[in-house]
């Protein structure tokens, strides 16, 4: 079974949209989509909880908690699937591509696979200068703990069983990073995937996002430290 988990705050106008693209090239696939939303105003997690039982979503409502991460990591506790997905709610990410992924995985391709738009095949659409830039400097901050290319993906996939026993912190918005140095994946890949910005609702990135994922990259520097001074 397939686990994919939609973090979502104020994604009324995507939501259901992503549900019926997901639905479409899963239907030869027994999975769920879980969707974990942060009490939107909009009510994202109302229209998610209305769709049809054949569009096989679960809704996780959370109240009094926010944040990407650790939405996320509170699906990863109630999915069932022995594979396990992340993907945006704004439709930036192609689902069209997760039956190339999962079957990479199955053939024992990897352990984890990433929608990576800096590999061969990949890129962006829609982006202005200044966030490529912000992404460019965030990617080679990122360079001393990871050798993938394209670790600020929120678009991936892996094992059950990468996560399990990982000390993960959700703190700030790129948990697909926590789980490649983290996790206990012994082979990570990058599928090419076309990245698209929103054209409905608004980008969660701040300044605020931009200092979390300082602080995690901080933890992660001292957590690759750890593990070479302890031969591992």
């Amino acid at each position: 079974m397939i686990s994919i988990i939609v973090p979502t705050f104020n994604e009324a106008k995507n939501i259901e949209k992503l549900v019926d693209r997901i639905n479409k090239v899963m239907e030869n696939e027994r999975f769920e989509i879980i969707v974990v939303d942060d009490n939107s105003p909009d009510n994202t997690w109302k229209i998610a909880k209305e769709l049809p039982k054949d569009k096989h979503v679960r809704v996780l409502r959370r109240i009094g908690k926010s944040g990407l991460s650790s939405a996320v990591v509170d699906g990863f506790k109630i999915a069932k699937g022995d594979l396990i997905g992340v993907i945006d709610a704004d439709l930036s990410h192609p689902p069209e591509v997760i039956p190339d992924i999962v079957r990479r995985i199955r053939e024992g391709e990897a352990d984890m696979i990433i929608g990576s738009r800096l590999v061969k095949g990949g890129g962006t659409e829609g982006w202005p200068a200044h966030r490529k830039l912000t992404s460019k400097i965030a990617t080679l901050l990122a360079r001393p703990v990871t050798h993938i290319k394209d670790p600020m993906s929120g678009f991936f996939f892996f094992r059950k069983e990468v996560i399990e026993g990982a000390e993960l912190k959700p703190k700030g918005y790129k948990i697909g990073l926590e789980i490649i140095v983290k996790g206990n994946a012994k082979k990570v890949l990058e599928h090419p995937i076309m990245f698209k910005d929103r054209t409905a609702g608004q980008s969660k990135l701040g300044m605020k996002q931009n200092m979390e994922y300082l602080l995690q990259l901080a933890d992660l520097y001292i957590h690759k430290i750890k593990k070479k001074i302890r031969g591992k």
